[in-house]
């Protein structure tokens, strides 16, 4: 799996805004925030039950995404010198 984020909340919303400003969909902030922490919430049980995960920071406009994180059968095996606040409380909690 592929999970693909942004440093923080209010980024993810700037950016829907700019799509829905260029003419894309967008969505009101409680239902964006709902989503974004639901995700969030859902990663560590990933990290345990899918056989590789991969996050990636996509917070560089026009460059590659970051890796964060990867891990193998519920395993971290990599997490890069600097992490977003929002997978830091997970790295311990997501090994088996």
């Amino acid at each position: 799996m592929r999970y693909v984020a942004l440093r923080d909340f209010p980024m993810h919303l700037e950016r829907v805004k700019m799509r829905a400003d260029a003419g894309g969909h967008g969505a009101p902030e409680p239902v964006l925030r709902t989503i974004y922490e639901s995700s969030i919430g859902n990663l560590p049980r990933a990290i345990l039950e899918i056989d590789f995960v991969h996050v990636y920071d996509n917070s560089g406009w026009g460059v590659t995404p970051k890796v964060l994180l990867q891990a193998e059968n519920g395993e971290v095996i990599y997490v890069a010198d600097e992490i977003p606040d929002w997978l830091s409380g997970m790295v311990g909690r997501s090994k088996r």
